[in-house]
């Protein structure tokens, strides 16, 4: 697999996604704990037989001593299902210095997490997405899903340009059973429409992790002298001196991040600003620790 090969894997080694806060609510078995009876190793009550019942589910030690047919509960264990959200829009094909292009690293993450997510006995899937969903792939717990994946971000080429409020309002609509949703984006945008959206999820109980992956050029904005900028996702010029826009650039970037940390930190929704100029399993072994 092309973002997930051996030495991608070793790295993932030592890494754990764990989330405390999340109890999941479905049916299947998995590790998370749930108020729903099922079978795991954990005892939990006896209830009569009705017909319909299993009959391995009969415990005939019971029935020896009472002469009554009497079936075990267990608590359940569920699986988590994840849906990753993956910003493919053309800003994400930005990269500065010989670095990969942003791109790179969020697909990198996106395999990662997929990764951690079936090591754990859960479900995940994958959405990409500019203006409108590019493609979904629905949530699997099974190893061998980890190839669709790698496919379709590998086929995958970030283009066009993106409206990210839209885009994961109709996300949220889809997304119907309480899960796990990872947004992996630059997050350029109208940070109050992202900001109430990403909010959004939240509202209906899903568990929310954004990962907002940035070229350090974009942070830093080292461009000076009359310069011609380009639009990757719509094509538009502008020409300005850069020097003089130099200080309010930084001024605004910053403020925009602290927006996004103040705002996800207050609504307990877990984020981090990925740079690209840090190696992508760093970046996320340090977001991973401040989760645990």
């Amino acid at each position: 697999m092309r973002y997930l090969d051996p030495v991608a894997l070793a790295k993932l080694k030592n890494l754990r996604l764990e989330l405390t806060r999340m109890a999941t609510e479905g049916h299947s078995s998995g590790r998370h704990r749930s108020l729903w009876k099922g079978f795991s190793h954990d005892f939990a009550q006896h209830r009569a037989y009705v017909p319909g019942d299993e009959i391995r589910a009969i415990d005939w030690k019971v029935y020896a001593r009472q002469d009554r047919f009497y079936v075990r509960e267990y608590k359940a264990e569920n699986i988590l299902t994840t849906h990753v959200l993956l910003d493919a829009s053309g800003s994400m094909a930005y990269s500065s210095g010989g670095r990969e292009p942003k791109w790179e690293q969020a697909c990198r993450l996106a395999m990662a997490l997929s990764y951690l997510i079936l090591a754990k006995g859960d479900a995940v899937g994958l959405a990409l997405f500019d203006t409108l969903p590019r493609q979904f792939l629905s949530p699997r717990a099974s190893f061998s899903h980890l190839e669709l994946i790698d496919t379709a971000l590998s086929s995958c080429r970030p283009e066009g340009e993106t409206d990210l409020a839209h885009v994961l309002e109709r996300a949220a609509a889809r997304i119907r059973r309480r899960s796990l949703v990872i947004l992996i984006s630059d997050l350029l945008g109208e940070p109050e429409s992202i900001l109430k959206v990403v909010k959004a999820f939240q509202a209906r109980r899903h568990e929310v992790l954004v990962l907002q992956v940035l070229d350090p050029q974009e942070r830093d904005f080292n461009f000076s002298g009359p310069t011609v900028f380009e639009g990757i996702e719509d094509g538009r010029e502008l020409f300005c001196d850069a020097g003089a826009l130099r200080q309010d650039y930084r001024f605004e970037f910053e403020r925009t991040l602290k927006a996004y940390e103040s705002t996800f930190h207050r609504s307990e929704i877990a984020y981090a600003p990925f740079f690209t100029d840090l190696p992508w399993d760093l970046n996320l072994a340090r977001f991973l620790t401040r989760l645990g």
